[in-house]
C-alpha cells in the first residue's frame, strides 16, 4: 500500500495548486505546459552554458535540472551518460568503460527521450545473457553526444508528459535551425588514446545550419563518427550458493560456483547523423521534419580461464568460512578455457513530423514519429575442457580477485591436458527488430482569467521480434589444432594483481571455421528462414503492445499573500494492452504459447512554485509515476547458456511498478550562473521488479543433468525511497584577477531505500556526490570532475542480496581558444581506473566476490573550427 506521507504530498500539492489557481483574483501570464525550449543558441563558453541552464531551471514548471552545450555540438562530456552523472541525484551504469544508463534519485527505471520521442535500440552488456538487454529505449552509449544541445532531467512529471519513467524522464534535445540567428558551421577532429590497448583512434564531428526565404525556412545537418578500441580485464560470472557439508562443522554454507578470469578487447565504432528542416508557414504555424540515425558496431574478442566447483555434497575441503561464506579451500573442479569473437551491429532510426500553431492564447501541437531499432548479433566460440577434474586451491581474501593454484598433472598450456568440450564449436546468431509508431495531439488555451487549460491524447503501437539461431558440434582434437592459441602471461589481466593462471591454452575462432563447421553439423531444415543455423526457438518471441493515454491539466500563476506563484495540476490516464508469442520447449517439441496482459494506470500530478523573493524559489510537487517492464523482462522465452550453465528468461505477467511520490525543493539564485539548491523527496513504489535467482536441474535444457542457475524477473516487493539532495554552482567573481575565473559545482544525494523484506532496493546507492572544479578566463578553460557512488544491490540469489561495490571516477578537460574560429581541447577520462572498477559481491560481504571489471584510462586531443 502506498504510504500516506507520499499520498499526502500529492494531495497537498494538488490541493494547493488547484485552490490557488481557482481563488486568486488576478492571474498573470500563463505558465507554459510545454517543456522549456531554447529560443536561441548562445555560444560563449562554460559560464554561458551554466547561465543558460540556470535560466531554464528557474523558469521550469516542475523540478528539473539541465545541462546545455557550451557551443554547438559541445556538451561537457563526449558521452551522454557521463555528462548526466554531473546532475544532482543522477547515477550511471558503465559498460566497457563508457556510461550507458542512468538512475534518478535511486531508481534506474528512467524514460529516455529524444525531443520528447522514443529512440529504440539495443545496449551491450558485459555479463550474460548473451542476448543483450532489451529495454524501451536505446542505451545512452549508442548515440553521440555532439548531436544534442541540451540534456534535461525531469524529476517530477507534468500530466502532459508521456508516462513511463518511474524515477524520472531524461530528454535529449537536438538543435533546430530556426533557433539560430545566423548561418553556423563547425567541425572537430580528435585523436583518442586508450592506455592499455595502446591505440590512437579518430573521432570526427560536423554541424551546419542556415536559413532561407527571409528566415522562414531553416535546414540543419549534424554528424559524428567515433572509433575506439578498449580493454576490460575481469573476474566474471561467479555466485555464492548454498552447498551442504557433512562431518565436522556440518551445515549449509554459501560456496563459490565459478572462478572465471576473462580479458575483453572491444572494438566500437559509433556513427550518428541528425537533420532537420523547419518551415515557418505563417507567423503562427511552424512545421518541422527531422530524422536521427545512429549505428553502433561493437566487436569483441575475449579469452577466459574458468574453474567450476562441484555441486555435490562436501564440494570444498579444508574450507575457510567467514559469515557462513566459504572464502578459501580446496576443490576438484572442471577447467574450461575458450576464445570467443562476438559482433553486434545495432542501428537506431527516428523520423518525426511536427506542426505547432500558436495564436491569441491558443496553442495546438501535433506530433508523429516512427522509431526503429535493429540488431544482428553473431557469436563464434571454441571451448576446451580439461580431460579430468583438476585439484585447485582458492582464496578470496586479500586481493582484488581470488587466487587460484592448480595441482595434479594438469598443465594449462599443454593441449594434452584438454579435450574439445562437448558441443565446443558453437555459432550463434540473434536477429532482432523494434518498431514504434506514435502520434499525439496537445491543445492548450489561455482564458481571459489567465488560467490555461490543456488536454491531449497519445497513441503508441510498439512491436518487438527476436529470432535466435544456434548450431554446435563436438569437434575432433586434430581439427582444433590450427585454432589453438597460447595466452602470454604478460598480456592476461596485466593490471589485476594476484596469483591465478595467466598463461594457458585458449582458442582463436574464425567465422570461416566455426560457422561452417557448426552449420554443417546442425543445418536449418527451413531453407527460407532468416539464417542457415539451427533455430533456437526457446529464445524467440514476438511482442506487441498498444498504449492509449490522455490527460487534462490546468496551469497558471498569480499571488498568495503577496507571494507570486506558478502552478499546474492534472491527471493522466494510460491504458496498456500487450501480447507475447513464445515457444515452450519440452525435449525436442516446441509449442507456440501466447501470453496476454493489460492494465490501466491513473496518474495524478501537481506542481507549485513560490517566488518567496526575487532570488529564492520553493517548489512543492506530488505525483504518481509508472514504468512498464522492459521487453526483455516481459518475454517468457528461455535462454540456456551451456558454457556458464545459466538460464534466463522473462515474465509476461509482470505488473508495471507505480511510484507515489512527494517533493519539496529550494532554489536560491545568487547571480546569472550561480545557484544553491536543495530538495527532499519520498517515493513509495508498489510491485517493484527484480531478478530472482534460484538453482535446479532441467534435463529438457541440459540432458547432462547438471545444476543450473535460473534467473527470472518478478514483482518481488513494495519499496520506499526517501532522501535529500543539495547542490551549489558558483563562479568566484568576487575574487581578484586571475582567480575570478574559478568556479565550483558540487552536489550530494542521499537515497535511503528499503523493500518490504528489509533489503535495499536494486540499483540504489545510498550516497553519491559530484565535485567539479572549473576555471574560465579569457581564452583558457579547464575542468576537473570527480564522481562517487557507494554500493548498491543488483540482484537477489536464493533470497540474499548481491551488491555492486562503491566506485568513483576522475576526469579532466582543458581548452584554449586559439582564434575566434579555432580552438584546441584535451580530455583525460578515468584517471583512477582502480577506483572506477566495478565489483559485485554476495550478501553484504566484499570478500565474497562475484565479479570484478577494470577499465582503462583514455586521453583525447582535439582541434575545432566554427564559422
Amino acid at each position: 500500500m502506498a504510504s500516506w506521507a507520499a499520498r499526502g504530498a500529492t494531495i497537498l500539492a494538488g490541493g494547493v495548486s488547484l485552490a490557488a489557481l481557482t481563488i486568486t483574483p488576478a492571474l498573470a501570464q500563463n505558465a507554459s505546459t510545454e517543456q522549456p525550449i531554447l529560443d536561441e543558441i548562445i555560444v560563449t563558453g562554460l559560464r554561458a552554458s551554466l547561465e543558460q541552464a540556470v535560466d531554464i531551471k528557474r523558469d521550469a514548471p516542475q523540478v528539473m535540472d539541465v545541462i546545455t552545450a557550451s557551443d554547438v555540438g559541445k556538451l561537457p562530456d563526449v558521452n551522454v551518460a557521463e555528462a548526466l552523472q554531473r546532475v544532482t541525484g543522477v547515477q550511471i551504469t558503465r559498460v566497457f568503460g563508457e556510461g550507458q544508463s542512468v538512475s534518478v534519485r535511486g531508481l534506474q527505471q528512467v524514460r529516455v527521450e529524444v525531443d520528447g520521442r522514443t529512440l529504440l535500440g539495443w545496449s551491450a552488456r558485459l555479463s550474460p545473457p548473451e542476448n543483450d538487454q532489451l529495454g524501451r529505449s536505446s542505451g545512452l552509449d549508442s548515440v553521440p553526444s555532439s548531436l544534442f544541445g541540451k540534456l534535461a532531467v525531469y524529476k517530477t512529471p507534468l500530466a502532459s508528459q508521456a508516462e513511463g519513467g518511474l524515477g524520472g524522464t531524461v530528454n535529449l534535445t537536438t538543435p533546430k535551425p530556426l533557433s539560430f540567428k545566423e548561418p553556423t558551421f563547425s567541425f572537430q577532429t580528435q585523436g583518442v588514446y586508450s592506455q592499455v590497448t595502446d591505440k590512437v583512434e579518430p573521432a570526427f564531428t560536423g554541424f551546419g545550419t542556415t536559413k532561407f526565404a527571409e528566415g522562414r525556412i531553416g535546414v540543419m545537418l549534424a554528424g559524428e563518427y567515433q572509433k575506439r578500441t578498449s580493454t576490460t580485464q575481469a573476474f566474471e560470472r561467479n555466485n555464492f550458493l548454498n552447498r551442504t557439508y557433512t562431518g565436522a562443522n556440518a551445515g549449509v554454507n554459501q560456496t563459490p560456483v565459478l572462478l572465471q578470469y576473462e580479458n575483453f578487447v572491444v572494438d566500437r565504432s559509433r556513427t550518428g547523423v541528425n537533420g532537420a528542416i523547419q518551415f515557418e508557414a505563417t507567423p503562427e504555424l511552424t512545421l518541422t521534419a527531422d530524422a536521427l540515425y545512429s549505428k553502433l558496431v561493437t566487436g569483441r574478442h575475449q579469452d577466459f580461464f574458468s574453474f567450476r566447483l562441484p555441486t555435490s555434497t562436501n564440494p570444498v575441503t579444508n574450507r575457510v568460512t567467514e559469515n557462513n561464506m566459504v572464502v578459501a579451500g580446496n576443490a576438484n573442479g572442471t577447467v574450461t578455457t575458450a576464445g570467443q569473437i562476438r559482433n553486434e551491429p545495432t542501428e537506431s532510426y527516428l523520423y518525426g513530423l511536427n506542426a505547432k500553431y500558436e495564436d491569441d492564447g491558443l496553442q495546438v501541437e501535433a506530433d508523429g514519429y516512427y522509431s526503429r531499432g535493429t540488431i544482428d548479433q553473431t557469436i563464434q566460440i571454441i571451448t576446451l575442457q580439461a580431460t579430468a577434474a583438476v585439484p585447485g586451491a582458492f582464496d578470496f581474501r586479500g586481493a582484488a580477485v581470488p587466487s587460484l593454484t592448480l595441482g595434479g598433472p594438469f598443465n594449462p598450456t599443454n593441449y594434452a591436458s584438454y579435450n574439445p568440450a562437448t558441443n565446443g564449436v558453437r555459432s550463434n546468431r540473434l536477429l532482432g527488430v523494434l518498431d514504434e509508431w506514435t502520434s499525439k495531439l496537445d491543445v492548450s488555451y489561455e482564458m481571459d482569467s489567465g488560467l490555461t487549460l490543456s488536454a491531449g491524447v497519445r497513441y503508441t503501437d510498439l512491436g518487438a521480434r527476436s529470432n535466435a539461431y544456434r548450431s554446435q558440434v563436438t569437434p575432433t582434437r586434430a581439427e582444433l589444432e590450427p585454432y589453438l592459441r597460447l595466452i602470454d602471461a604478460k598480456d592476461f589481466l596485466p593490471d589485476i594483481p594476484g596469483s591465478f593462471p595467466r598463461s594457458f591454452l585458449s582458442t582463436a575462432p574464425t567465422v570461416d571455421y566455426v560457422f561452417k563447421r557448426a552449420q554443417a553439423a546442425q543445418p536449418n531444415p527451413n531453407p527460407n528462414d532468416r539464417s542457415t543455423l539451427l533455430p533456437n526457438s526457446q529464445r524467440d518471441y514476438d511482442f506487441s503492445e498498444k498504449a492509449l493515454a490522455g490527460y487534462l491539466m490546468v496551469s497558471g500563476e498569480g499571488e498568495i499573500v503577496d507571494v507570486p506563484f506558478r502552478a499546474n495540476a492534472g491527471l493522466r490516464v494510460a491504458r496498456t494492452r500487450l501480447s507475447m508469442d513464445t515457444f515452450l520447449n519440452v525435449g525436442t517439441t516446441s509449442t507456440l504459447v501466447n501470453d496476454k496482459n493489460s492494465y490501466t494506470n491513473v496518474l495524478p500530478s501537481a506542481n507549485i512554485a513560490f517566488n518567496v523573493t526575487d532570488d529564492f524559489l520553493v517548489r512543492v510537487g506530488g505525483s504518481q509515476t509508472m514504468q512498464r517492464a522492459s521487453i526483455a523482462d516481459l518475454a517468457p522465452s528461455t535462454f540456456f547458456n551451456a558454457t556458464n550453465l545459466s538460464v534466463t528468461g522473462g515474465n509476461a505477467q509482470l505488473k508495471p511498478p507505480v511510484s507515489t511520490q512527494g517533493d519539496i525543493s529550494f532554489e536560491y539564485y545568487r547571480g546569472k550562473s550561480s545557484l544553491v539548491s536543495g530538495a527532499v523527496f519520498y517515493k513509495d513504489v508498489d510491485d517493484f521488479i527484480a531478478s530472482f535467482v534460484t538453482t535446479g536441474v532441467d534435463t529438457n535444457l541440459d540432458p547432462q543433468g547438471r545444476e543450473l542457475v535460473f534467473s527470472r524477473p518478478e514483482n518481488l516487493a513494495s519499496a520506499k525511497i526517501k532522501g535529500f539532495e543539495v547542490g551549489i554552482q558558483q563562479f568566484m567573481d568576487f575574487l581578484p584577477a586571475p582567480f575570478d575565473g574559478l568556479g565550483v559545482i558540487a552536489n550530494y544525494t542521499y537515497s535511503d531505500s528499503e523493500d518490504n523484506a528489509g533489503f535495499p532496493l536494486v540499483a540504489v546507492s545510498k550516497n553519491s556526490y559530484n565535485l567539479i572544479g572549473l576555471y574560465e578566463k579569457g581564452d583558457f578553460s579547464a575542468r576537473l570532475a570527480y564522481n562517487y557512488r557507494d554500493e548498491a544491490v543488483f540482484e537477489f540469489s536464493e533470497g540474499r542480496p548481491s551488491f555492486i561495490g562503491a566506485r568513483s571516477q576522475l576526469d579532466a578537460q582543458l581548452g584554449y581558444q586559439l582564434t575566434r574560429e579555432i580552438s584546441v581541447s584535451f580530455q583525460a577520462q578515468n584517471l583512477l581506473p582502480k577506483k572506477s572498477a566495478t565489483s559485485e559481491y554476495s550478501n553484504f560481504d566484499e570478500t565474497a566476490l562475484n565479479s570484478y571489471a577494470l577499465s582503462e584510462r583514455r586521453f583525447s586531443l582535439g582541434l575545432r573550427a566554427k564559422f
